[in-house]
Protein backbone atom coordinates (compact mmCIF):
# COMPACT_ATOMS: atom_id res chain seq x y z
CA UNK A 1 0.00 0.00 0.00
CA UNK A 2 1.20 3.26 -0.85
CA UNK A 3 1.29 6.58 1.10
CA UNK A 4 -0.11 8.80 -1.29
CA UNK A 5 -3.04 6.19 -1.98
CA UNK A 6 -3.51 5.94 2.07
CA UNK A 7 -3.75 9.64 2.53
CA UNK A 8 -6.11 10.13 -0.39
CA UNK A 9 -8.13 7.13 0.79
CA UNK A 10 -8.11 9.04 4.52
CA UNK A 11 -9.04 12.65 3.56
CA UNK A 12 -12.03 10.95 1.04
CA UNK A 13 -13.50 9.10 4.50
CA UNK A 14 -12.29 12.15 7.34
CA UNK A 15 -13.61 15.37 5.49
CA UNK A 16 -17.35 14.18 5.44
CA UNK A 17 -16.99 13.20 8.84
CA UNK A 18 -15.19 16.27 9.76
CA UNK A 19 -17.91 18.50 8.03
CA UNK A 20 -20.24 16.95 10.13
CA UNK A 21 -19.32 17.10 13.30
CA UNK A 22 -17.93 20.82 12.39
CA UNK A 23 -21.46 21.27 11.62
CA UNK A 24 -22.80 19.88 15.41
CA UNK A 25 -20.10 21.89 17.21
CA UNK A 26 -21.08 25.11 15.17
CA UNK A 27 -24.99 24.38 16.12
CA UNK A 28 -24.11 23.66 19.68
CA UNK A 29 -21.58 27.34 19.96
CA UNK A 30 -24.62 29.18 18.18
CA UNK A 31 -26.60 27.60 21.13
CA UNK A 32 -24.41 29.07 23.44
CA UNK A 33 -23.79 32.35 21.89
CA UNK A 34 -27.45 33.17 21.12
CA UNK A 35 -28.61 31.75 24.93
CA UNK A 36 -25.45 33.93 26.48
CA UNK A 37 -26.84 37.06 24.31
CA UNK A 38 -30.42 36.21 25.95
CA UNK A 39 -29.10 35.75 29.69
CA UNK A 40 -26.56 34.09 31.72
CA UNK A 41 -29.44 32.07 33.28
CA UNK A 42 -30.76 31.13 30.13
CA UNK A 43 -27.07 29.77 29.01
CA UNK A 44 -26.29 28.26 32.38
CA UNK A 45 -29.88 26.31 32.73
CA UNK A 46 -29.64 24.40 29.30
CA UNK A 47 -26.13 23.74 29.92
CA UNK A 48 -27.40 21.70 33.33
CA UNK A 49 -30.31 20.46 31.28
CA UNK A 50 -27.80 18.89 28.81
CA UNK A 51 -26.03 17.12 31.08
CA UNK A 52 -28.43 14.43 31.25
CA UNK A 53 -28.43 14.23 27.74
CA UNK A 54 -24.93 13.96 27.38
CA UNK A 55 -24.89 10.73 29.74
CA UNK A 56 -27.67 9.57 27.23
CA UNK A 57 -26.05 10.40 24.29
CA UNK A 58 -22.95 8.61 25.07
CA UNK A 59 -24.71 5.45 26.35
CA UNK A 60 -26.21 5.55 22.32
CA UNK A 61 -23.01 6.50 21.12
CA UNK A 62 -21.42 3.23 23.14
CA UNK A 63 -24.59 0.92 21.43
CA UNK A 64 -24.01 1.93 18.30
CA UNK A 65 -20.11 2.32 17.95
CA UNK A 66 -20.32 -1.37 19.23
CA UNK A 67 -22.87 -2.39 17.15
CA UNK A 68 -21.31 -0.94 14.20
CA UNK A 69 -17.81 -2.79 14.66
CA UNK A 70 -19.81 -5.76 13.78
CA UNK A 71 -21.20 -4.31 11.11
CA UNK A 72 -17.95 -2.60 9.75
CA UNK A 73 -15.81 -6.16 9.85
CA UNK A 74 -19.08 -7.68 8.25
CA UNK A 75 -18.52 -5.57 5.66
CA UNK A 76 -14.96 -6.35 5.28
CA UNK A 77 -15.67 -9.73 4.79
CA UNK A 78 -18.32 -9.14 2.70
CA UNK A 79 -20.83 -10.51 4.41
CA UNK A 80 -24.13 -8.46 2.99
CA UNK A 81 -26.97 -10.28 5.38
CA UNK A 82 -25.37 -9.88 8.33
CA UNK A 83 -24.30 -6.59 7.78
CA UNK A 84 -28.35 -5.62 7.39
CA UNK A 85 -29.32 -7.97 10.04
CA UNK A 86 -26.44 -6.28 12.57
CA UNK A 87 -27.60 -2.84 11.77
CA UNK A 88 -31.50 -3.82 12.66
CA UNK A 89 -30.83 -5.38 15.92
CA UNK A 90 -28.73 -2.03 16.50
CA UNK A 91 -32.14 -0.03 15.79
CA UNK A 92 -33.75 -2.15 17.75
CA UNK A 93 -31.55 -1.72 20.81
CA UNK A 94 -31.28 1.90 20.23
CA UNK A 95 -35.39 2.33 20.53
CA UNK A 96 -35.18 0.70 24.02
CA UNK A 97 -32.41 2.51 25.32
CA UNK A 98 -34.47 5.84 24.07
CA UNK A 99 -37.70 4.99 25.84
CA UNK A 100 -35.85 3.99 29.09
CA UNK A 101 -34.61 7.71 29.02
CA UNK A 102 -37.21 9.35 28.42
CA UNK A 103 -39.32 7.74 30.73
CA UNK A 104 -36.84 8.73 34.10
CA UNK A 105 -36.59 11.84 32.34
CA UNK A 106 -40.44 12.71 32.22
CA UNK A 107 -41.32 11.09 35.47
CA UNK A 108 -38.25 12.99 37.60
CA UNK A 109 -37.18 16.61 35.55
CA UNK A 110 -36.78 18.41 38.78
CA UNK A 111 -34.61 15.69 40.25
CA UNK A 112 -32.45 15.21 37.85
CA UNK A 113 -31.77 19.26 37.51
CA UNK A 114 -31.16 19.26 41.24
CA UNK A 115 -28.16 16.71 40.94
CA UNK A 116 -26.08 20.00 39.70
CA UNK A 117 -27.69 22.80 40.31
CA UNK A 118 -29.20 24.25 43.78
CA UNK A 119 -30.51 27.65 42.35
CA UNK A 120 -34.40 27.38 41.87
CA UNK A 121 -34.24 29.82 38.65
CA UNK A 122 -31.81 27.36 36.34
CA UNK A 123 -33.88 24.01 37.62
CA UNK A 124 -37.55 25.92 36.24
CA UNK A 125 -35.79 27.10 32.91
CA UNK A 126 -33.79 23.87 32.96
CA UNK A 127 -37.33 22.02 33.15
CA UNK A 128 -38.91 24.13 30.27
CA UNK A 129 -36.03 22.81 28.04
CA UNK A 130 -36.14 19.04 29.11
CA UNK A 131 -39.61 18.79 28.87
CA UNK A 132 -39.67 19.82 24.82
CA UNK A 133 -36.25 18.33 23.71
CA UNK A 134 -36.81 14.77 25.72
CA UNK A 135 -39.12 14.02 22.52
CA UNK A 136 -36.33 14.38 20.58
CA UNK A 137 -34.33 11.09 22.40
CA UNK A 138 -36.14 8.68 19.94
CA UNK A 139 -35.03 10.25 16.62
CA UNK A 140 -32.03 11.22 17.82
CA UNK A 141 -30.98 7.60 18.74
CA UNK A 142 -32.29 6.61 15.16
CA UNK A 143 -30.37 9.18 13.47
CA UNK A 144 -26.94 7.77 15.38
CA UNK A 145 -27.16 4.58 14.83
CA UNK A 146 -28.13 4.84 11.13
CA UNK A 147 -25.19 7.64 10.68
CA UNK A 148 -22.64 5.17 12.57
CA UNK A 149 -23.90 2.04 9.97
CA UNK A 150 -23.28 4.40 6.99
CA UNK A 151 -19.45 5.75 7.95
CA UNK A 152 -18.34 2.13 9.13
CA UNK A 153 -18.88 1.09 5.54
CA UNK A 154 -17.11 3.88 4.26
CA UNK A 155 -20.24 6.32 3.13
CA UNK A 156 -19.84 9.31 5.40
CA UNK A 157 -21.19 11.54 2.87
CA UNK A 158 -24.93 10.41 3.74
CA UNK A 159 -24.58 11.44 7.38
CA UNK A 160 -22.79 14.32 6.48
CA UNK A 161 -25.72 15.95 4.23
CA UNK A 162 -28.75 14.76 7.29
CA UNK A 163 -26.07 16.96 9.72
CA UNK A 164 -25.49 19.87 6.89
CA UNK A 165 -29.55 19.76 6.86
CA UNK A 166 -30.24 19.31 11.02
CA UNK A 167 -27.89 22.43 11.17
CA UNK A 168 -29.09 25.12 8.42
CA UNK A 169 -32.58 23.80 10.24
CA UNK A 170 -31.56 24.82 13.78
CA UNK A 171 -29.41 27.74 13.35
CA UNK A 172 -32.83 29.13 11.63
CA UNK A 173 -35.35 28.17 14.60
CA UNK A 174 -33.29 29.03 16.78
CA UNK A 175 -32.71 32.60 15.54
CA UNK A 176 -36.10 32.65 14.97
CA UNK A 177 -37.62 31.07 18.42
CA UNK A 178 -35.35 32.95 20.92
CA UNK A 179 -35.78 35.88 19.86
CA UNK A 180 -38.37 36.19 17.98
CA UNK A 181 -37.91 36.76 14.02
CA UNK A 182 -39.95 36.16 11.28
CA UNK A 183 -43.37 36.82 13.17
CA UNK A 184 -42.65 34.36 16.06
CA UNK A 185 -43.10 35.12 19.51
CA UNK A 186 -39.80 35.41 21.73
CA UNK A 187 -39.57 32.40 22.99
CA UNK A 188 -36.09 31.92 25.20
CA UNK A 189 -34.90 28.54 26.51
CA UNK A 190 -38.11 26.80 24.80
CA UNK A 191 -37.22 28.50 21.51
CA UNK A 192 -33.70 26.78 21.70
CA UNK A 193 -35.60 23.04 22.95
CA UNK A 194 -38.39 23.50 20.27
CA UNK A 195 -35.56 23.97 17.13
CA UNK A 196 -33.64 21.34 18.85
CA UNK A 197 -36.54 18.98 18.59
CA UNK A 198 -37.37 19.64 15.06
CA UNK A 199 -33.76 19.73 13.87
CA UNK A 200 -33.27 15.82 15.13
CA UNK A 201 -36.40 14.98 14.13
CA UNK A 202 -35.68 15.85 10.57
CA UNK A 203 -32.23 14.61 10.20
CA UNK A 204 -33.63 11.10 11.07
CA UNK A 205 -36.27 11.08 8.80
CA UNK A 206 -33.69 12.34 6.05
CA UNK A 207 -31.31 9.26 7.05
CA UNK A 208 -34.22 6.33 7.40
CA UNK A 209 -35.79 7.93 3.65
CA UNK A 210 -32.10 7.51 1.79
CA UNK A 211 -32.20 3.93 3.80
CA UNK A 212 -35.04 2.86 1.68
CA UNK A 213 -33.94 3.38 -1.62
CA UNK A 214 -33.11 0.51 -3.81
CA UNK A 215 -29.39 1.78 -4.12
CA UNK A 216 -28.79 1.70 -0.96
CA UNK A 217 -26.35 -0.64 0.48
CA UNK A 218 -28.86 -1.08 3.91
CA UNK A 219 -32.38 -3.14 2.62
CA UNK A 220 -34.68 -2.26 5.47
CA UNK A 221 -37.39 -3.37 3.88
CA UNK A 222 -35.53 -7.30 2.69
CA UNK A 223 -37.11 -9.72 4.77
CA UNK A 224 -34.44 -11.38 6.22
CA UNK A 225 -34.41 -14.07 9.68
CA UNK A 226 -33.60 -12.66 13.31
CA UNK A 227 -30.38 -13.15 15.18
CA UNK A 228 -30.21 -16.29 17.17
CA UNK A 229 -29.58 -16.13 21.03
CA UNK A 230 -26.78 -16.95 20.22
CA UNK A 231 -25.67 -14.45 17.42
CA UNK A 232 -27.27 -11.53 20.15
CA UNK A 233 -25.08 -12.61 22.94
CA UNK A 234 -21.91 -12.43 20.55
CA UNK A 235 -22.39 -8.88 19.58
CA UNK A 236 -23.98 -8.81 23.75
CA UNK A 237 -20.66 -9.45 24.70
CA UNK A 238 -18.51 -7.12 22.53
CA UNK A 239 -21.15 -4.00 22.93
CA UNK A 240 -22.06 -3.95 26.56
CA UNK A 241 -18.74 -3.30 28.33
CA UNK A 242 -18.60 -0.34 24.96
CA UNK A 243 -22.17 0.91 26.55
CA UNK A 244 -21.11 0.63 30.36
CA UNK A 245 -17.63 2.52 29.61
CA UNK A 246 -19.65 5.45 27.52
CA UNK A 247 -22.54 5.53 30.60
CA UNK A 248 -19.83 5.32 33.61
CA UNK A 249 -17.39 7.75 31.38
CA UNK A 250 -20.25 9.96 30.96
CA UNK A 251 -21.58 10.06 34.45
CA UNK A 252 -17.90 10.75 35.56
CA UNK A 253 -17.76 13.99 33.79
CA UNK A 254 -21.32 14.82 34.72
CA UNK A 255 -20.11 14.32 38.57
CA UNK A 256 -16.98 16.28 38.05
CA UNK A 257 -18.95 18.92 36.45
CA UNK A 258 -21.58 18.86 39.51
CA UNK A 259 -18.22 18.97 41.69
CA UNK A 260 -17.21 22.25 39.74
CA UNK A 261 -20.65 23.63 40.70
CA UNK A 262 -20.04 23.05 44.33
CA UNK A 263 -17.12 25.04 44.52
CA UNK A 264 -18.86 28.13 42.79
CA UNK A 265 -22.04 28.09 40.29
CA UNK A 266 -20.60 31.31 38.76
CA UNK A 267 -18.21 29.73 36.85
CA UNK A 268 -21.16 28.23 35.31
CA UNK A 269 -21.08 29.76 31.48
CA UNK A 270 -16.98 30.20 31.62
CA UNK A 271 -17.04 26.35 31.93
CA UNK A 272 -19.57 26.05 29.50
CA UNK A 273 -17.57 28.02 27.11
CA UNK A 274 -14.55 26.09 27.72
CA UNK A 275 -16.25 22.72 26.79
CA UNK A 276 -17.46 24.48 23.57
CA UNK A 277 -14.50 25.74 22.38
CA UNK A 278 -11.81 22.86 23.83
CA UNK A 279 -14.61 20.02 21.49
CA UNK A 280 -13.25 22.09 18.90
CA UNK A 281 -10.23 19.99 18.20
CA UNK A 282 -12.36 17.33 19.16
CA UNK A 283 -13.89 18.36 15.24
CA UNK A 284 -10.69 17.71 13.37
CA UNK A 285 -10.07 14.52 15.08
CA UNK A 286 -13.33 12.86 14.29
CA UNK A 287 -12.04 12.40 11.17
CA UNK A 288 -9.22 10.39 12.27
CA UNK A 289 -11.31 8.33 14.59
CA UNK A 290 -13.71 7.62 11.52
CA UNK A 291 -11.32 6.53 9.31
CA UNK A 292 -9.50 4.53 12.24
CA UNK A 293 -12.80 2.42 12.79
CA UNK A 294 -13.19 1.73 9.21
CA UNK A 295 -10.00 1.08 8.29
CA UNK A 296 -8.92 -1.14 11.10
CA UNK A 297 -12.36 -2.61 11.45
CA UNK A 298 -12.22 -3.46 7.67
CA UNK A 299 -8.24 -4.87 7.90
CA UNK A 300 -9.54 -7.28 10.90
CA UNK A 301 -12.90 -8.86 9.19
CA UNK A 302 -10.53 -9.21 5.90
CA UNK A 303 -8.16 -11.41 7.86
CA UNK A 304 -5.27 -8.72 7.07
CA UNK A 305 -3.51 -8.64 10.79
CA UNK A 306 -0.79 -7.53 9.80
CA UNK A 307 -1.87 -4.30 7.62
CA UNK A 308 -3.99 -3.55 10.82
CA UNK A 309 -0.67 -3.60 12.76
CA UNK A 310 0.77 -0.67 10.57
CA UNK A 311 -2.56 0.89 9.83
CA UNK A 312 -2.97 1.27 13.45
CA UNK A 313 0.49 3.18 13.98
CA UNK A 314 -0.21 5.74 11.35
CA UNK A 315 -3.84 6.57 13.01
CA UNK A 316 -1.97 7.07 15.86
CA UNK A 317 1.04 9.31 14.45
CA UNK A 318 -1.89 11.27 12.83
CA UNK A 319 -4.45 11.26 15.84
CA UNK A 320 -1.49 13.10 17.70
CA UNK A 321 -0.86 15.62 15.28
CA UNK A 322 -3.95 16.59 15.04
CA UNK A 323 -4.58 17.36 18.91
CA UNK A 324 -1.03 19.40 18.89
CA UNK A 325 -2.27 21.84 16.22
CA UNK A 326 -5.30 21.90 18.23
CA UNK A 327 -4.07 22.70 21.32
CA UNK A 328 -1.32 25.42 20.13
CA UNK A 329 -5.03 27.04 17.93
CA UNK A 330 -6.80 27.14 21.44
CA UNK A 331 -3.40 28.34 23.11
CA UNK A 332 -3.18 31.56 20.58
CA UNK A 333 -6.46 32.41 20.96
CA UNK A 334 -7.60 32.14 24.76
CA UNK A 335 -7.26 35.99 25.16
CA UNK A 336 -9.84 36.51 22.79
CA UNK A 337 -12.25 33.58 22.51
CA UNK A 338 -14.52 34.68 25.22
CA UNK A 339 -15.46 37.78 24.20
CA UNK A 340 -17.38 35.70 21.12
CA UNK A 341 -19.97 34.47 24.27
CA UNK A 342 -20.85 37.71 25.63
CA UNK A 343 -19.39 36.71 29.11
CA UNK A 344 -18.95 39.36 31.61
CA UNK A 345 -16.40 40.36 34.63
CA UNK A 346 -15.17 36.99 36.37
CA UNK A 347 -16.53 34.97 34.13
CA UNK A 348 -14.76 35.91 31.04
CA UNK A 349 -11.61 35.90 32.81
CA UNK A 350 -11.98 32.19 34.38
CA UNK A 351 -12.48 31.61 30.83
CA UNK A 352 -9.61 32.93 29.66
CA UNK A 353 -7.56 31.05 32.72
CA UNK A 354 -9.21 27.79 32.04
CA UNK A 355 -8.70 27.64 28.16
CA UNK A 356 -4.73 27.94 28.94
CA UNK A 357 -4.41 25.19 31.34
CA UNK A 358 -6.59 23.17 29.03
CA UNK A 359 -4.51 23.62 25.72
CA UNK A 360 -1.54 22.78 27.87
CA UNK A 361 -3.24 19.43 28.44
CA UNK A 362 -5.51 18.34 26.16
CA UNK A 363 -2.43 17.01 23.42
CA UNK A 364 -2.35 13.94 25.41
CA UNK A 365 -5.96 12.73 24.26
CA UNK A 366 -4.74 12.58 20.72
CA UNK A 367 -2.65 9.62 21.59
CA UNK A 368 -4.84 7.83 24.10
CA UNK A 369 -8.17 8.45 22.22
CA UNK A 370 -6.62 7.32 18.58
CA UNK A 371 -5.80 4.20 20.69
CA UNK A 372 -9.65 4.06 21.83
CA UNK A 373 -10.49 3.69 18.69
CA UNK A 374 -7.89 1.09 17.52
CA UNK A 375 -9.19 -1.06 20.50
CA UNK A 376 -13.17 -0.81 19.97
CA UNK A 377 -12.53 -1.61 16.23
CA UNK A 378 -10.72 -4.93 17.41
CA UNK A 379 -14.03 -5.53 19.26
CA UNK A 380 -11.45 -5.55 22.58
CA UNK A 381 -14.08 -3.53 24.20
CA UNK A 382 -13.11 -4.49 27.77
CA UNK A 383 -9.69 -2.64 27.14
CA UNK A 384 -11.89 0.21 26.13
CA UNK A 385 -13.96 0.13 29.53
CA UNK A 386 -10.15 0.33 31.62
CA UNK A 387 -8.36 3.05 30.13
CA UNK A 388 -11.58 5.21 29.39
CA UNK A 389 -14.61 4.80 32.05
CA UNK A 390 -12.91 3.32 35.10
CA UNK A 391 -9.52 5.73 34.66
CA UNK A 392 -12.00 8.79 34.59
CA UNK A 393 -13.55 7.00 37.96
CA UNK A 394 -10.55 6.50 39.63
CA UNK A 395 -8.60 9.68 38.11
CA UNK A 396 -10.20 12.77 37.19
CA UNK A 397 -13.65 12.11 38.98
CA UNK A 398 -11.83 10.88 42.67
CA UNK A 399 -9.36 14.03 42.28
CA UNK A 400 -12.51 16.38 41.10
CA UNK A 401 -14.23 15.15 44.50
CA UNK A 402 -11.07 15.56 46.64
CA UNK A 403 -10.45 18.90 45.85
CA UNK A 404 -14.36 19.66 45.91
CA UNK A 405 -15.41 18.24 49.00
CA UNK A 406 -12.50 17.95 50.98
CA UNK A 407 -9.70 20.15 50.21
CA UNK A 408 -11.71 22.89 49.06
CA UNK A 409 -9.09 24.13 46.39
CA UNK A 410 -10.32 26.78 44.16
CA UNK A 411 -11.60 26.37 41.15
CA UNK A 412 -8.41 26.95 39.14
CA UNK A 413 -6.50 24.71 41.03
CA UNK A 414 -9.12 22.29 40.74
CA UNK A 415 -9.13 22.66 37.20
CA UNK A 416 -5.52 22.27 36.55
CA UNK A 417 -5.40 18.90 38.91
CA UNK A 418 -8.34 17.24 37.15
CA UNK A 419 -7.07 18.04 33.57
CA UNK A 420 -3.52 17.32 34.25
CA UNK A 421 -4.25 13.36 35.63
CA UNK A 422 -5.43 12.66 31.70
CA UNK A 423 -1.27 12.44 31.29
CA UNK A 424 -1.32 9.22 32.83
CA UNK A 425 -3.55 8.09 30.68
CA UNK A 426 -0.95 7.45 27.93
CA UNK A 427 0.69 4.52 29.57
CA UNK A 428 -2.24 2.96 30.28
CA UNK A 429 -3.48 3.55 26.93
CA UNK A 430 0.43 2.17 25.71
CA UNK A 431 0.33 -1.21 27.83
CA UNK A 432 -3.29 -2.06 26.37
CA UNK A 433 -2.43 -1.40 22.96
CA UNK A 434 0.83 -3.21 23.15
CA UNK A 435 -1.17 -7.01 25.03
CA UNK A 436 -2.68 -6.56 20.75
CA UNK A 437 -5.85 -8.34 22.28
CA UNK A 438 -7.40 -6.08 19.65
CA UNK A 439 -5.84 -7.93 16.88
CA UNK A 440 -8.70 -10.35 15.87
CA UNK A 441 -11.07 -10.91 13.20
CA UNK A 442 -14.72 -11.36 15.06
CA UNK A 443 -16.56 -12.21 12.13
CA UNK A 444 -15.62 -15.84 11.43
CA UNK A 445 -14.33 -19.14 13.50
CA UNK A 446 -10.70 -19.96 13.06
CA UNK A 447 -11.03 -22.90 10.45
CA UNK A 448 -12.84 -20.43 8.42
CA UNK A 449 -10.40 -18.26 8.62
CA UNK A 450 -7.91 -18.40 5.52
CA UNK A 451 -10.77 -19.42 3.39
CA UNK A 452 -12.65 -15.83 4.14
CA UNK A 453 -8.88 -14.14 3.42
CA UNK A 454 -8.49 -15.74 0.37
CA UNK A 455 -12.19 -14.72 -1.27
CA UNK A 456 -11.87 -11.49 0.24
CA UNK A 457 -8.70 -10.76 -1.87
CA UNK A 458 -10.05 -12.17 -4.81
CA UNK A 459 -13.21 -10.07 -5.14
CA UNK A 460 -11.93 -6.61 -4.50
CA UNK A 461 -8.53 -5.16 -4.92
CA UNK A 462 -7.15 -2.97 -1.50
CA UNK A 463 -9.42 -0.26 -0.69
CA UNK A 464 -7.40 2.18 -0.43
CA UNK A 465 -6.95 1.67 -4.09
CA UNK A 466 -9.97 1.69 -4.86
CA UNK A 467 -9.96 5.59 -4.40
CA UNK A 468 -7.89 6.44 -7.29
Amino acid sequence: MQQRSFLRYFMGLALPVILQQLLAHLLAMSDTIMLGAFSEDAISAVSVANKYFFIYNLVIFGLSNGVGLFISQYHGALQKENENRTLRFGLRLCVYTAIIFMVILLVFPSFIMSLFVKNEVLIRLGNVYNDIVVFSYLPYALAQMMGVGYRVIAQPRIPMYAGCLSFLLNIVLNYALIFGHFGFPSLGVAGAGIATLCSRIVEALFLCAVALRKESEFYLLTAYTRFSLREKYKIAQRAIPLVCNEFIWSLGLSLIFMNYCAVDERYIPALTVVDTIASMIYVAFSGCSAVTGVVIGNDLGAGKLKQAKLDAKKMIRIGLSIYIVGCALILCTSPIAPFLFSLQGESRHMAMQLLMIKACITWTQGYSETIYYILRAGGDTRSVLCIDGLFTCFGPLLLSTLCARVLHIPMLWMFAIVEGSSIFKIFIATWFYRKETWLKNLTERKHDLHETRNITEKKSTSMYQKCE
